[in-house]
């Protein structure tokens, strides 16, 4: 251009005037640009973070309400002592066996997919024992069958002459039987222990188990062992069964995986005597005896 020619100073921009403006508003640019993607990146830790940690916590709460099935059936005999006690256990029991939350004629017909029974889910084995049931070739389930069949006969016991009759509860059937069960433990639990244990030896004091079904490494502190607990956990795994554990610290499963701990603390609010069991089983056998008059 000629020295002597005019300046054009409208073409002259202001990136021409200021050449270092540009640069400086690419570097300002990629630095927002990577301050985002910086924050992005703590969004995305921060949102992996939060779903590890709802995973965890799911994993956590399906952990402990398999530990404790019973954790939302509300024992009802708190502060309880007596024959009061006991019926209160009966309604728990059956919520814990049944799974249901409440107390209807429902559960005496509930029937498992191993043919457990009633509101109790008694098995072939326990109503042989006390005297309700005889087994066709004497196979029920744990001795030749995979299962309860049901498939002997009804001795007519306490006028129990079929498994529909048992089904229906009629004459209060299930409910005597129970009964007459935890009167029965009692007596193979006081045979089972050694000479110097009784009952009395674990009952209204804490026990440790250190092993078995579901215990963890440090073990499982049953807070209060009363009567209920031990005859709950009699008709889970077996009143012989029982005995080896309260002895041993060692606490085994029913066939369901249910812990004999389990058992226990469900019931650790509960408490009566052996001869309000006793009691409680003369009054349904007089009740039934005048029914059936």
């Amino acid at each position: 251009m000629n020295e002597n020619e005019p300046h054009d100073h409208n073409n002259i921009t202001a990136d021409d005037r200021h050449p270092n403006s540009t640069s400086e508003k690419k570097k300002k640019s990629r630095k927002r640009i990577k301050r985002l993607a910086n924050h992005c990146n703590r969004s995305r830790i921060v949102l992996f973070l939060l779903f590890v940690g709802m995973i965890a916590a799911v994993v956590l709460i399906a952990i402990f309400l398999k530990n404790n099935p019973s954790i939302f059936i509300r024992p009802q005999c708190r502060a309880s002592y007596g024959a009061a006690s006991l019926n209160s256990t009966f309604s728990t029991l059956g919520q814990l066996e049944t799974g249901l939350n409440y107390d209807s004629n429902s559960e005496y017909r509930i029937v498992s997919p191993l043919g457990l029974t009633g509101k109790y889910q008694f098995s072939e084995q326990e109503l042989k024992d006390l005297g309700y049931y005889i087994p066709k070739d004497n196979i029920y389930y744990n001795n030749g069958s995979d299962k309860n069949y049901w498939l002997g006969t009804f001795t007519g016991k306490n006028g129990c002459n079929s498994y529909q009759d048992f089904l229906d509860n009629k004459f209060d059937v299930q409910e005597i039987a129970i009964r007459e069960e935890f009167q029965m433990d009692l007596k193979i639990l006081n045979n089972s222990l050694p000479p110097n244990k009784s009952l009395t030896s674990f009952l209204d004091k804490p026990l440790r188990f250190t092993g078995g079904c579901n215990i963890n490494l440090g073990g499982v502190m049953v807070a209060n062992v009363t009567m209920a607990g031990i005859l709950a956990s009699a008709h889970l795994i077996g009143a012989t069964d029982v005995a080896r554990a309260l002895t041993s610290g060692i606490a085994p499963c029913d066939v369901t995986n249910t812990s004999m701990t389990t058992y226990l603390t469900s019931f650790n609010g509960c408490d009566f005597s052996a001869e309000d069991v006793a009691k409680a089983v003369n009054s349904f056998n007089n009740s039934t005896v005048s029914g059936n008059s």
